[in-house]
C-alpha cells in the first residue's frame, strides 16, 4: 500500500503523489487480481483527490528558477504485479540550468523556469508518457532539494552570493552579510589600522625605555658604581607607574648582581686569610725547626770530637745523628706544606679575578645585546611612526565622510526581483521576505528626503 507524502518547501504544501494506472488493469481477466485492483483504484482516488486539494492550495506557489536542485521520481502503479514501478533513471536531484531548462534521461529537455512544482510534475508525466508511448500517464513527484542563492551588494561589510533558506527576512539576509556598513568601507580599516598602529608605537616606546633602564644598569656595572644613575629621560617621567617601576626593577637586579658578586668575593677573601694565616704559622715553625736542626747539629760536632778523643761511645753518636736527621726531615714537610699553602694563596687570588671578570663578561654580552635591540627597537619606531604618517595623511577625509553620514544620512534596502517575467526593483524593510534570485542592495539615502514606502517599485 502507498501512502501520501507531504514536502513543506519554503511555506508551501506540496503532495508527493505516486500515482499510476494502466488500461491493462481494466482487461486483466483473473478472478484472483479483481480485488487487488479494486483495491489500487480506491487508493488511487484518494491520491488523486487529496493531491489535487494540495496541487490547488499550491498552484501559485514558489516558481522555478535557474539554480535551483531538485529532486524528482516518477512511479508508476502496475496492477499486474500489484507493486510500484519506479522509474529509476528519472530518479534523482537535477539541477535546472542557467537557461531554465531540465534535462531528463529519456525526456529530453523540458522548460522549467517559471513554472510551480506541480507545472513540472505534470510536464515531466506529459513528457515521459508521449516519449516512452504509454497509454496512461505515471505520476511525478517534484521537490526542492535546494533553492537557488540570493546576492547582497551595495554597503554592507561582505557583499556576495549566500544560500538560500526558506522564511529568510531581509534583516537575515543582512545579517549574513555582515551588517550595514558606512559608504566608504576603507573607513573602518584606517580606523583599525590607525588604532593598531598608535599601539605598536606606543609597545616600542615602552620598550625603549626599558632598554634605557637596563643601558643605565649596565653602565654602572661596567664603572664600577655603587648605584645606578638613571637619565633624565627616565627620571622625568617618575611619577608614571611604567617608568618607575622600570627603574625600580633594574635598581633591584642591580642591588642582587652586587650581593651576589660581594658573597662570592668575601667568601674567598676569607680562605685568602686562613691561607695567609697557615702560611705564618707554617713560616714560624719553620724557623722553629731551623734552631733545633742547628743545636742538633752543633751537638753532634761535640759528640764527634769526644769519640775521636775516646772520651765517649758510638752509640751516643748515632742517636744524635737520628735526631738531626729527624729534624732535617720535619723541615722539608713544613717548607712543602708551605709551598702548598702559598700555590693555594695564589689560586684564591685568580679566584676573585675571575668572579670579577665573569660579571663582567656577562654585562659586556648584555650590552652588547642591548645595542641589537636599540638599533631594531629605533628601526621598527621609524617604521610605525611613517605608517602613521600615511594614515593621518588618508584618515581625515575619509573620517570626515563617515561624521556627515552619521549626522544627515540613512541607508535604504532594495531588492532587484523577477515579477511576473520582468525585473522590477522594490524597496524592502527589515521584515519583508526574501526569496531565492534576489538581489538585496543596500544604498545610502538622505534623512530629510525621507524613504519610500516598502515595496513601491520605481
Amino acid at each position: 500500500m502507498i501512502a501520501p507524502s507531504i514536502n513543506v518547501e519554503n511555506g508551501f504544501t506540496m503532495p508527493n503523489i505516486l500515482v499510476a494506472s494502466s488500461d491493462r488493469e481494466r482487461t486483466h481477466t483473473a478472478s484472483s487480481m479483481k480485488r487487488p485492483a479494486c483495491l489500487s483504484r480506491t487508493l488511487l482516488s484518494l491520491l488523486m483527490a487529496f493531491g489535487t486539494a494540495g496541487l490547488a492550495h499550491g498552484a501559485d506557489d514558489y516558481q522555478i528558477g535557474p539554480q535551483d536542485t531538485l529532486k524528482i521520481r516518477v512511479f508508476e502503479w502496475r496492477p499486474s504485479t500489484g507493486n510500484a514501478f519506479e522509474w529509476v533513471p528519472l530518479t534523482g536531484d537535477f539541477v535546472i540550468s542557467s537557461a531554465g531548462n531540465l534535462s531528463l534521461p529519456i525526456v529530453g529537455t523540458v522548460p522549467a523556469a517559471g513554472k510551480t512544482l506541480e507545472e513540472l510534475s505534470e510536464a515531466i508525466s506529459e513528457r515521459l508518457q508521449n516519449q516512452v508511448g504509454l497509454q496512461k500517464r505515471p505520476n511525478a513527484s517534484v521537490e526542492i532539494s535546494s533553492y537557488r542563492p540570493f546576492f547582497v551588494a551595495g554597503l554592507v561589510a561582505t557583499p556576495g552570493k549566500y544560500n538560500f533558506t526558506p522564511g529568510l527576512t531581509v534583516i537575515q539576509a543582512l545579517s549574513m552579510a555582515g551588517g550595514i556598513g558606512p559608504a566608504d568601507a576603507n573607513v573602518i580599516g584606517l580606523q583599525r589600522d590607525a588604532l593598531s598602529g598608535r599601539g605598536d608605537l606606543r609597545a616600542l616606546e615602552a620598550e625603549r625605555l626599558g632598554l634605557i633602564a637596563r643601558q643605565a644598569r649596565i653602565d654602572a656595572i661596567l664603572s664600577g658604581a655603587t648605584a645606578i644613575a638613571f637619565p633624565s629621560e627616565l627620571t622625568s617621567r617618575g611619577a608614571e607607574p611604567q617608568a618607575a617601576r622600570m627603574m625600580r626593577e633594574e635598581q633591584g637586579l642591580f642591588d642582587a648582581r652586587q650581593r651576589s658578586l660581594n658573597n662570592e668575593v668575601e667568601s674567598l677573601n676569607r680562605a685568602k686569610a686562613l691561607a695567609v694565616n697557615q702560611i705564618d704559622a707554617l713560616k714560624a715553625k719553620a724557623a722553629s725547626l731551623s734552631k733545633q736542626i742547628e743545636l742538633a747539629t752543633n751537638d753532634l760536632g761535640s759528640v764527634n770530637k769526644l769519640i775521636a778523643q775516646g772520651l765517649t761511645v758510638s752509640a751516643r753518636q748515632l742517636g744524635a745523628s737520628q735526631n738531626v736527621a729527624e729534624l732535617e726531615s720535619r723541615s722539608l714537610d713544613v717548607s712543602l706544606a708551605l709551598f702548598r699553602t702559598q700555590q693555594d694563596l695564589a689560586k684564591l687570588d685568580q679566584d676573585i679575578a675571575s668572579v670579577h671578570n665573569r660579571y663582567r663578561v656577562a654585562s659586556l654580552t648584555e650590552s652588547a645585546e642591548l645595542r641589537d635591540r636599540f638599533a631594531s627597537n629605533a628601526e621598527k619606531i621609524r617604521t610605525a611612526q611613517d605608517l602613521l604618517h600615511n594614515l593621518e595623511i588618508r584618515a581625515p577625509a575619509a573620517i570626515a565622510s563617515l561624521a556627515e553620514e552619521s549626522d544627515g544620512h540613512t541607508f535604504h534596502t532594495r531588492v532587484n526581483r523577477v515579477v511576473d517575467g520582468s525585473m522590477q526593483s522594490l524597496m524592502v524593510s527589515e521584515n519583508d521576505p526574501v526569496l531565492p534570485g534576489d538581489v538585496l542592495r543596500v544604498e545610502r539615502g538622505d534623512k530629510k528626503k525621507g524613504a519610500p514606502s516598502p515595496f513601491n517599485s520605481n
